[in-house]
């Protein structure tokens, strides 16, 4: 069995809030919440967590995810 991961103690050792890593993760801000309180994580979710696990070790999470997200105009 894998090692759980505290999701919560994660988000907060890296300063993001909910809505940012619900956009990393592709969720919704609810659902974060909810694994948060002990909903697992499964599937893809998972495994981009494993990945912000490591990057929050190499101090790199904040390339993996920019704090706003990219606007249409900033585009073009």
């Amino acid at each position: 069995m894998s090692e759980a991961i505290d999701i919560r103690a994660l988000r907060k050792s890296i300063n993001w809030n909910q809505d940012r890593l619900a956009r990393y993760l592709g969720i919704d801000r609810t659902s974060v919440s909810h694994m948060e309180n002990g909903r697992p994580a499964v599937g893809a979710v998972l495994q981009l967590l494993k990945m912000l696990v490591t990057a929050a070790a190499n101090g790199t999470a904040d390339a993996l995810c920019p704090e706003e997200p990219a606007t249409k105009e900033a585009a073009e």
